[in-house]
């Protein structure tokens, strides 16, 4: 089964889900909620904003830990157009040509349906497989 059929089996709308925060335990982070799904996408509303996380997003995720199983990816949201280098906006940038900070949603939603565990690298939240 694709990473992206076991989300789409495991994430319902209206879950509430919170961003990865800071550190284990998570300091500051911040709830979400599923605001609606069909077979290309998960719409999120965070705040009083709608954020489209494209099921591509999820699959570059998958296809990286595929490629590299020893792999760690940051979690971190910058709100410019650079984003944090071994990052997942990194990635989900690159492929969806985006500059939207959506990693911390991707990663919260992977970890809620236990396809990644969160750690720490340092002082840098990471995910890696589980």
């Amino acid at each position: 089964m694709t990473w992206w059929n076991i989300i789409h089996n495991r994430v319902h709308l209206g879950n509430t889900l919170h961003t990865p925060g800071r550190g284990i335990p998570s300091v500051n982070s911040r709830p979400f909620k599923i605001f609606s799904k069909d077979s290309a996408k998960i719409v999120i509303s965070s705040g009083s904003g709608l954020i489209r996380l494209e099921k591509s997003c999820f699959d570059t995720i998958a296809r990286a830990f595929n490629n590299k199983p020893s792999l760690w990816l940051r979690i971190a949201s910058l709100h410019e157009n650079v984003p944090f280098q071994d990052s997942a906006d990194e990635i989900i940038r690159s492929v969806t040509g985006s500059n939207l900070a959506r990693g911390n949603y991707v990663c919260s939603i992977l970890e809620h349906c236990k396809l990644v565990k969160f750690a720490m690298k340092g002082n840098r939240k990471v995910i890696v497989l589980p």
